[in-house]
């Protein structure tokens, strides 16, 4: 009887727990690993912390956006957008330097663009998840100091207005804020952790 009541506990919580995962998936789109393959991040990294330089990355941010503010503007997807990628590092990476000249800095301006790890972020409102994603870095100097940071593409940072759509085919609400994050994954690890409990 003892082992009749314990199989039947266990059949429940068995039940439970698929329905739980299948409720799960509903709840989060199942595409989420997109963001990190779509979104472009611009970061531009200060020669130090010290407030001069603080200063300058500023006015490096400032032009950039300024004159950069078109790049991407007619692009539509990650693809077309890589393609551009070599062209907008060059632009920018020359609009930098022409600010530093202009600052009088003994240092200049490199764009490398590649894969980076970032933590989780916000940016205008919006959460952008832990994880890998393309990353175009401008490094003042030794790029040693705090980083200026937003979405190059979709091009939050350059054309708010159309990335929005753009945002919305990766998963990510600009009006919400939500963001697809791993927490499925996490529930489902939690899950197996207390199945393991009945058969130490």
């Amino acid at each position: 009887m003892t082992v009749f009541r314990f199989s039947h506990r266990i059949l429940i919580a068995l039940c439970a727990s698929a329905l739980l995962l299948f409720s799960l998936e509903l709840a989060i789109p199942a595409g989420e690993g997109e963001i990190y393959k779509t979104l472009i991040r611009l970061h531009v990294l200060a020669q130090s912390d010290v407030e001069e330089d603080q200063a300058v990355k500023l006015l490096v941010r400032d032009a950039i956006i300024e004159e950069c503010g078109d790049l991407f503007a007619r692009t539509s997807t990650t693809e077309e957008a890589l393609a551009e990628i070599e062209a907008a590092a060059s632009h920018m990476e020359a609009v930098a330097n022409r600010v530093l000249r202009e600052q009088g800095c003994s240092y200049t301006a490199k764009a490398v663009f590649g894969r980076e790890t970032y933590p989780a972020c916000t940016y205008d409102g919006v959460t952008f998840p832990a994880g890998e994603y393309y990353s175009l870095r401008i490094l003042l100097g030794e790029g040693e100091g705090k980083n200026w940071w937003c979405c190059l593409f979709p091009p939050l940072c350059m054309n708010a207005a159309s990335a929005e759509q753009q945002l919305d085919s990766v998963g990510m609400d600009p009006g919400s804020g939500k963001v697809f994050t791993q927490k499925k994954y996490t529930v489902r690890l939690k899950l197996l952790e207390w199945f393991s409990c009945f058969f130490e």
